[in-house]
């Protein structure tokens, strides 16, 4: 009897390592699980729905918001006209571009309040990405590129406007405008 007594006694130590492993398989997939929420929260924060209105999202609107935001008058001879909108967390994003018979580049620069116009080659990474967003050609690839910018009183914020040209060689300008509300 007492040989039956002894058998069961090692049966126990084994019981406890399943329910160990148990346990940790549970922890490690809701570890996981966790690690995987966390991304996906961040990738949407980062990522925002278009129309969503949560900063970062592009936003529907029309070109005369856009336009009149960057207050900046689209020609009506003006061809390919792509523009967006990008809601910030406390500023505004907006890009417009647009081509231009080269005959009206230097009325349309007149028309303009910027203070000084200058050959540049670098253009803000922020800009780049809102060009690229709406389909317009990037205008770190042209050159000679010329541009200018010019402030505007807004309602609580000022808005900062830049706007590049650049001739084209079929005989068109192509204008590039982004603007950003500013402190």
């Amino acid at each position: 009897m007492s040989s039956s007594t002894t058998h069961p006694a090692p049966a126990a130590p084994r019981s406890r390592r399943r329910l160990l492993f148990g346990v940790l398989a549970a922890f490690l997939l809701l570890l996981a699980a966790g690690v995987a929420g966390l991304y996906w929260v961040d990738y949407d924060l980062r990522h925002p729905k278009p129309d969503s209105g949560r900063p970062g999202a592009w936003m529907t609107v029309d070109r005369d918001e856009v336009s009149g935001f960057a207050h900046v008058t689209v020609p009506v001879s003006a061809e390919d006209v792509r523009w967006g909108y990008q809601n910030g967390f406390q500023d505004d994003f907006v890009v417009l571009a647009f081509r231009i018979p080269q005959d009206e580049l230097e009325g349309y620069k007149s028309s303009l309040p910027a203070s000084e116009w200058a050959d540049k080659r670098y253009v803000q990474q922020v800009d780049l990405d809102g060009f690229q967003h709406i389909g317009a050609p990037a205008p770190s690839t042209t050159s000679p590129l010329t541009c200018g910018g010019f402030y505007t009183p807004g309602k609580a914020k000022n808005i900062g406007t830049r706007v590049c040209v650049a001739s084209r060689s079929d005989g068109t300008s192509q204008v590039w405008v982004s603007a950003v509300h500013t402190p």
